[in-house]
Formats: structure tokens, sequence, C-alpha cells
């Protein structure tokens, strides 16, 4: 019996501890965030507020906004239906692999690999409200 239980107890011990990860204090490593953003993100995003004529969306103030909804960005209708706020958990999930969390987005980005940087990335993001 004690193995049958320790399964699903590992699953969701799993799921408590990545979600643990994403809420995290972000203030340990502030500068962490930023230098991933400038070497994989700010080629098509700004988070300079007003800032157009990028590839990607402009992500100030993405943090709580709906998806596809920035005035005067052409997204992908993917991108426009999937009808989600952007929070640490989605925008983790899309960073790491774009196409399978949007299919049909037009955002090339191939993910990145390291689960700490994508947490680094998201609480940068949250501080550019």
């Amino acid at each position: 019996m004690f193995t049958s239980l320790r399964l699903p107890l590992i699953g969701l011990l799993s799921l408590t501890l990545a979600h643990t990860a994403l809420a995290a204090d972000c203030a340990p490593d502030q500068g962490h965030g930023a230098q991933v953003f400038a070497n994989e993100c700010a080629v098509c995003h700004s988070v300079t507020k007003g800032m157009t004529g990028m590839m990607g969306p402009n992500l100030a103030g993405v943090v709580g906004r709906k998806s596809g909804s920035l005035e005067g960005f052409n997204y992908s209708q993917a991108m426009r239906s999937k009808d989600i706020n952007w929070q640490a958990e989605n925008i983790a999930q899309l960073i790491t692999q774009p196409q399978a969390f949007v299919p049909g987005t037009y955002m090339p980005y191939m993910g990145l690999a390291s689960a700490d940087d994508r947490q680094a990335v998201v609480c940068f993001l949250k501080e550019q409200q």
C-alpha cells in the first residue's frame, strides 16, 4: 500500500515545489532577470512603457494583462484566442516552449531551458508594472 501511495504523493510534492518556486520572493537576485531578459527576450520585446515597433509586444505591465490584448500589436489568432491573464505560472509555461503553450503563435522563440532563468524573467516582468 505504501508503494501505491508514494508515486501520487511524489507528483503532488513536485507540483507544489514548482508552484512555490514561481511564487517565491524575487528579491534575492534582481539583476539576473534583467540580464536573462536582455540576452533572450530584448531582441523582440521591450519593457519601456509606450515603446512600439518591436517584433513582439511590449511587456511593460504584462503581468495581469489578458493575452493578445495590447492595443496596436498584431497578435496571431492563436494568441488572441488563448484567453488567459498573464501570471507567473503561464508566463513560465510560455517561455519554456511557446509553440507548445500557444500552438499557432507567431513567437518563433524555441524556449528557455533553465527553470532558474525562467523564474528570473518572471520576477523581472513582475517589476515592470
